[in-house]
């Protein structure tokens, strides 16, 4: 199905939780806590400049944690990923080589202590989540795995961790997900139930990263065409992020088989946005508009489908380092307007 496979890389990515995840009770010993709260608000509004902004100050006033680092490689991330941009690692990788490291040392004094392994449980996803973006799949896939120790670590010692019961059950949905041709074999579960059952834990309990939570409640929503859920969870959102152009995409998506003129109002802002933002790398803005061209040709309006495609093979020669990236895209514009020609030439003539 058409939007599903738009939304095969992050099928990936959201293995683990793919948040800025936060333990609720943050340390006594932390200092301008509010400085935390106010940088995963401006992340999910896509205020990237103002997060960093927030990371940094707090990373810079404690500076025996290796929290103000994690949120701030996190910061990074989101950002490039909004941006489609996954080159220059070095400040990224050096963030969380560092964190990783200052993990390690305090998990050595004391193995048990819950905050030591969520914070090396928080790197490691974030190792992870930054690998697959680069399409680093058995580093990434390694990380993953190794976080997921941790989390399950953490619940060990306190059962009662909802966000780790959280990030458990996404990683048990989406991998049952991405096995599913194996489960006849009898060493792979099949968790999809469970999984989802364990990630709408975020529609009843509160924690400080529940709404990255439900983002990913909702892709999984779109997985299971479960429409209405999805467009229900992603506005409720969306009042509370108007900023958020992911949020956004994900109602455009929700609509398509609920609402399609919304959907396509939808999609048609998100355009906008990233023509006037103009973004060196064309990546999101093709894959927008090539979501809106297939949206017209499966509501029979095939000229409007055919401008589109017309319109992103006219675009600027794109730069050699995206070129790779993007020429799935166009080969999939080029095969939707080969059909979209045939379907205008088969329609009658006024």
């Amino acid at each position: 199905m058409q939007e599903i496979e738009h939304l095969e890389r992050y099928k990936i990515l959201l293995i683990l939780i793919l948040t800025l995840s936060l333990k609720a009770e943050l340390p006594t010993n932390i200092k301008f806590a509010a400085k935390v709260y106010s940088g995963i608000t401006n992340v999910l509004n896509e205020n990237y400049a103002q997060a960093k902004k927030d990371f940094n100050f707090f990373k810079e006033k404690n500076p025996d944690s290796p929290l103000g680092s994690i949120l701030y490689a996190g910061a990074l991330i989101f950002e490039r990923e909004h941006l489609n941009y996954y080159l220059e690692t070095k400040e990224i990788d050096s963030l969380l080589y560092s964190a990783q490291d200052f993990c390690e040392d305090n998990l050595d004094v004391d193995p048990d202590d819950l905050w030591n392994n969520y914070l090396m449980a928080l790197t490691k996803t974030y190792q992870t989540y930054w690998k697959l973006f680069q399409s680093n799949y058995v580093d990434g896939f390694a990380d993953g795995f190794i976080a997921l120790q941790y989390f399950e670590r953490c619940l060990e010692i306190d059962s009662s961790f909802i966000e780790a019961q959280v990030v458990i059950g996404n990683y048990n949905y989406w991998s049952s997900v991405k096995t599913e041709s194996l489960h006849w074999l009898p060493f792979i579960e099949d968790k999809r139930e469970s999984g989802l059952k364990s990630l709408e834990l975020a529609l009843k309990h509160k924690f400080l990263t529940r709404d990255f939570a439900l983002i990913s409640l909702c892709y999984a929503y779109l997985n299971e065409e479960r429409y209405l859920g999805a467009a229900n969870l992603a506005e409720t959102l969306r009042k509370k992020y108007p900023q958020s152009s992911k949020i956004k995409l994900l109602l455009a998506k929700a609509n398509e088989k609920l609402e399609p003129q919304k959907s396509v109002q939808l999609y048609k802002e998100l355009i906008r946005q990233y023509e006037k933002d103009n973004f060196e790398n064309p990546y999101k803005l093709i894959e927008l508009k090539s979501n809106l061209a297939n949206l017209y040709y499966n509501l029979g309006r095939f000229s409007e489908a055919n401008k589109i495609c017309e319109d992103v093979l006219s675009m600027p020669r794109i730069d050699v380092k995206y070129q790779i990236e993007v020429l799935p895209l166009i080969q999939q514009i080029v095969e939707l307007k080969d059909s979209t020609k045939i379907r205008l030439e088969t329609l009658p003539k006024n």
